[in-house]
């Protein structure tokens, strides 16, 4: 699962590419399981879990979840939600 989102978020213009494990969001707002998760300045995929970091807190994730629940993530875009999975 983790090389399947790593996959879909490299193809997605939304996200750009830091590193294999790191991708930072065009837009700040995320939907993650239908839950808004606001301040999203870069996402972690490590070790079957995807990791929501904001820039002011690095000691620990504003948001975390094992890839296999994750079920669906979108993103708050100027043009309105877009899937992403």
């Amino acid at each position: 699962m983790d090389e399947v989102l790593r996959d879909i978020l490299r193809k997605n213009k939304y996200f750009e590419e830091i590193n294999e494990n790191r991708f930072i969001p065009e837009f700040l707002g995320l939907i993650v399981n239908g839950v808004v998760v606001y301040h999203v300045n870069w996402i972690d995929i490590i070790e079957k879990e995807v990791i929501f970091m904001h820039k002011d807190i690095q000691t620990h994730p504003i948001a975390s979840l094992v890839l296999e629940n994750l079920n669906s993530l979108m993103i708050i875009t100027n043009d309105g939600i877009k899937e992403v999975i």
